[in-house]
């Protein structure tokens, strides 16, 4: 009984260290996109059962995509690749017509960072007419 508490802790340490591992990779990851490009939006498809999706498109100040990046699978060891067809694309007005050739959670993943970025816009505006306004 005492090897499986053992056993059920250490899985449990090995998937905190595994995780916090994939999660500073990530940053890293983000930080040389921003270094190299400027403004990075960020998509998640969560995966469940299937393989989750994260996407990183790097946009100019014209709000068009100047690179972007997928990084999707099971396992923490998933790493970032290159993803082909959006470049030149203005971010605002990405459909899902304009993301068939990816996969589905892939597609997710883009249409969520579109959203996010739109989200993030409307706030900074807010914000701006409150500070001019109070």
């Amino acid at each position: 009984m005492g090897w499986m508490i053992l056993t059920a802790i250490a899985m449990w340490a090995l998937q905190l260290v595994l995780g916090l591992w994939q999660f500073r990779r990530f940053n890293a990851h983000v930080r040389k996109l921003r270094a190299s490009c400027g403004r990075v939006a960020i998509g998640k498809a969560k995966g469940g059962f299937r393989s989750g999706a994260v996407v990183l498109i790097c946009i100019d100040g014209e709000n068009r995509i100047l690179r972007a990046e997928t990084m999707s699978g099971r396992t923490v060891f998933a790493s970032f690749r290159s993803l082909a067809g959006l470049e030149g694309k203005f971010l605002p007005s990405l459909t899902e017509a304009d993301c068939v050739s990816l996969g589905r959670q892939v597609r997710t993943a883009v249409l969520n960072a579109r959203q996010d970025y739109e989200n993030y816009r409307e706030l900074q505006k807010e914000r701006r007419s409150a500070a001019v306004s109070g």
